[in-house]
C-alpha cells in the first residue's frame, strides 16, 4: 500500500490507474476465496471479516484520492470509484454461482448451486437477490462542453499558433516537476505585449491535473474580458485534457470541466 501511495503522490500515477492496481492487486487477493465462506451482510462469523475488509477498502480509497484519514467515508469510496466491501462480496458469490450453473450438465461442480450443504444455499440465496443490494441511480446526461476540438501535428499546429486569427487566441501549459511540484501558466498576447497567468498549485497532484487546470483558467479568463471576444482559440499539447474538458462525465479531473462550463 506505501509503495502505491507513493508512485501516486511522488511518481504521478493517475488516480484511474491506480484504482485499477488496487482492484486487480490488492482486493482479488483480500477477498480470494470468499465465495465460500460469505455468509451474508450482519450474518455472524463473517461480519468481523467484513469490517476489516472495509477497512482496507478505506485505506485503498485514501491511497486513490490522496486524501486524510478524517475523509468522509461516503465521499471517500465515491470519488475513488470503490465500491463497499459487503457489495464486492455479495457480487463474487452471485458471480461464483452463476460460474457453476454455466458448466455443461452433468458436472458435479454445477449441483453445489442448491444442495443441502451451507454453500449451496448461499448460492442459491445469492442468486435469487436475497442478500443486500446496490441501489442504482441514473445520472443526467453530462454536458458536452460547445466548443470544436482540433488536433494537428507538431509542424502545422506550430504554423496554425503564428498565423493571425479572429478574436482571442491563448496557450496553455502544464507541468510536474521531479520534486511533486506542480504548477501552470496561460498566456495571450494584449495588443504589442503579451499577458501571462502563472499558478502554483503545491504537491500531490498530476501533470494531467495541472493541464487540465489550465484549460479551465484560459475559458476562465477569456469569460471576465469587459468585451466579449468574436472567438477564442486555445492552443494546448495536452490531448488528454483536451478530452477531459470536453465531458463532464465522472473521471479524474471532473472538477475542471465543471469549472470550464
Amino acid at each position: 500500500m506505501e509503495r502505491l501511495r507513493w508512485l501516486t503522490g511522488q511518481m504521478g500515477l493517475s488516480p484511474a490507474n491506480c484504482r485499477k492496481v488496487m482492484i486487480a492487486c490488492i482486493q482479488s487477493v483480500a477477498m480470494f476465496g470468499s465465495e465460500l465462506w460469505w455468509k451474508g451482510d450482519r450474518v455472524d462469523g463473517t461480519i468481523e471479516r467484513a469490517e476489516e475488509l472495509q477497512k482496507e477498502v478505506n485505506k485503498q480509497a485514501r491511497t486513490v484520492t490522496v486524501c486524510f484519514r478524517t475523509t468522509n467515508c461516503g465521499a471517500l469510496a465515491m470519488e475513488s470509484g470503490l465500491r463497499l466491501a459487503t457489495a464486492q462480496l455479495e457480487n463474487r458469490q452471485q458471480c461464483f454461482g452463476l460460474l457453476l450453473l454455466s458448466l455443461p450438465d452433468g458436472d458435479q461442480a454445477r449441483e453445489v448451486v442448491g444442495a443441502r450443504l451451507g454453500i449451496g444455499g448461499r448460492l442459491k440465496n445469492a442468486l435469487t437477490h436475497r442478500g443486500s443490494t446496490e441501489m442504482t441511480v441514473l445520472l443526467e446526461e453530462p454536458e458536452a462542453l460547445d466548443a470544436e476540438r482540433i488536433q494537428e501535428d507538431k509542424k502545422t499546429a506550430k504554423a496554425e499558433a503564428e498565423r493571425i486569427r479572429p478574436g482571442l487566441t491563448m496557450f496553455t501549459d502544464g507541468s510536474r516537476l521531479d520534486s511533486g511540484a506542480t504548477g501552470y501558466a496561460v498566456a495571450w498576447q494584449n495588443g504589442q505585449s503579451w499577458v501571462d497567468n502563472k499558478n502554483n498549485m503545491g504537491y500531490n497532484q498530476e501533470a494531467y491535473d495541472a493541464e487540465c487546470a489550465a484549460l479551465a483558467r484560459a475559458l476562465e479568463e477569456a469569460a471576465k474580458r469587459q468585451m466579449v471576444p468574436e472567438r477564442v482559440t486555445i492552443f494546448t499539447d495536452a490531448q488528454a485534457a483536451i478530452r477531459r474538458i470536453a465531458s463532464e462525465e465522472r473521471s479524474p479531473g471532473q472538477k475542471y470541466a465543471i469549472l470550464a462550463r
